[in-house]
């Protein structure tokens, strides 16, 4: 297997198991600037999924009366963390270098805070 294709998989794997994944990746393969990419890209999107699911439980909280307003909000949460999820996939997969949005500059944060 090329070096090429090892370093999309170790970027898909420290996507797609999250911040394990990530610190596995970083683990096996410390030197690779792609890996090292998607892992801190990886610990991004789980602070973000984290704090975002603390926010919607806030807001379920606020609105619990309603009972419509936190199914709602749960559905739409779940469905955003798994496609930005699948994506991510695809993504280290394919070679790309995705940037979404919240999650691209918390990883940025860790990133310099780490000097990685």
């Amino acid at each position: 297997m090329s070096s090429i294709s090892e370093s999309k998989i170790w970027a898909a794997i420290a996507w797609a198991l999250l911040i394990i994944g990530a610190v596995i990746a970083l683990l096996v393969r410390p030197r690779d600037d792609y890996v090292r990419y998607w892992a801190l890209e990886s610990i991004g999107f789980t602070v973000v999924v984290v704090l975002a699911y603390i926010a919607v439980l806030i807001v379920s909280f606020i609105f619990a009366f309603t009972i419509v307003i936190p199914i709602i909000l749960k559905i739409l949460y779940g469905l955003g963390v798994l496609l930005a999820w699948l994506i991510g996939i695809f993504k280290a997969l394919t070679g790309d270098r995705w940037r979404p949005p919240v999650i691209h500059e918390v990883a940025d944060y860790i990133r310099r805070a780490l000097s990685l």
